[in-house]
């Protein structure tokens, strides 16, 4: 888990963690050069649970945070977790009894809730419900993946993967757990989609995620490097290339005026309308005001995520 600035956060994180109906585990929790109360918080934790482990660091970033915990991690298998999200009581134990007997599989991942932060409403996600499970044939997996991100970061790997496909790539600052999905898919292996939320994705005003023009920087070098240094055949090269010329039409216009994004922004929505996900969109907003099971409240509730 790396954690930078996320007093708010980082204790509900940890204590989803700590519940898991597994309880051989270990955390651990880079403080990626935070300013605020976030070293002292996940400290008090730790005195009071030995798995969780505080990796004191300077701000680097999240790759380079999620590399150090790695150098330390031990388990068979590791599973990342940010300090705003949450994992479910089951996380632990359903993800890694898909993974324990199947060599060929690089990593599995659950659906989640999407918890936005600033209202408090929950929803299924949506982008994985829009897209099959992954195929078992892997070309075809690496495909689907290049085309579209549905992995979240509540992902779970055998640890030797890692060790063959190798950690975090550093010169990434935003979207190198996509990159690392793709490179895992590149060295042949495939993927488990688990069609039942085990985790919560919180949504933030600050997130890396919600910052747009990092992460389209991010992706531009993210799809070169798929283009350029990875050992995959033509045809995903050149679905890499043509991704990166998509981000970086929209990465020129996130730096250019507002008449222009507003330009790309209508033309998006007439894109989206010719393919009949205008509709989708409608039934995903709709999705927000669906009641949660009354468990999940309760759950958030005791967590100190609500």
């Amino acid at each position: 888990m790396p954690a930078f600035n996320a007093e708010r956060t980082v204790g509900p994180a940890i204590r989803s963690a700590l519940g898991q109906t597994v309880e051989d585990l270990e955390l651990l929790v880079v403080d990626d050069g935070s300013t605020d109360a976030t070293s002292e918080i996940v400290s008090s934790l730790a005195a009071d649970d030995p798995r969780v482990v505080l990796i004191p660091s300077e701000n680097r970033g999240p790759a380079i945070a999620r590399n150090l915990a790695l150098a330390r991690a031990r388990g068979r298998f590791v599973s990342l977790l940010d300090s705003d999200d949450l994992y479910l009581p089951t996380y632990l134990e359903e993800v890694s009894a898909v993974l324990r007997d199947d060599p060929a599989v690089g990593f599995a991942f659950p659906d989640a809730w999407v918890l936005d932060d600033s209202s408090g409403r929950i929803r299924r996600t949506y982008t994985l419900a829009d897209y099959a499970p992954p195929s078992a044939d892997q070309p075809t997996w690496l495909r689907q993946l290049v085309g579209y991100n549905v992995v979240h970061c509540m992902a779970m790997m055998p640890r030797p993967v890692l060790e063959r496909v190798g950690p975090f790539d550093e010169r990434l600052r935003a979207a190198m757990d996509y990159e690392l999905w793709l490179r895992i898919a590149a060295h042949g292996y495939g993927a488990i989609r688990i069609e039942r939320p085990l985790g919560v994705y919180r949504v933030t005003a600050g997130s890396i995620t919600s910052q747009r023009r990092l992460v389209t920087a991010n992706l531009c070098e993210l799809y070169r490097i798929v283009a350029e240094e990875y050992d995959v055949d033509d045809d995903v090269r050149a679905l890499a290339r043509e991704k990166l010329r998509s981000v970086e039409l929209e990465r020129s216009a996130l730096e250019g005026d507002p008449s222009r994004r507003a330009r790309l922004a209508r033309a998006k929505r007439r894109v989206r309308s010719l393919l009949g996900s205008g509709r989708r969109a409608w039934r995903r907003r709709r999705q927000w005001y669906r009641v949660p099971p009354a468990e999940l409240r309760d759950f958030l509730r005791t967590s100190g995520a609500l």
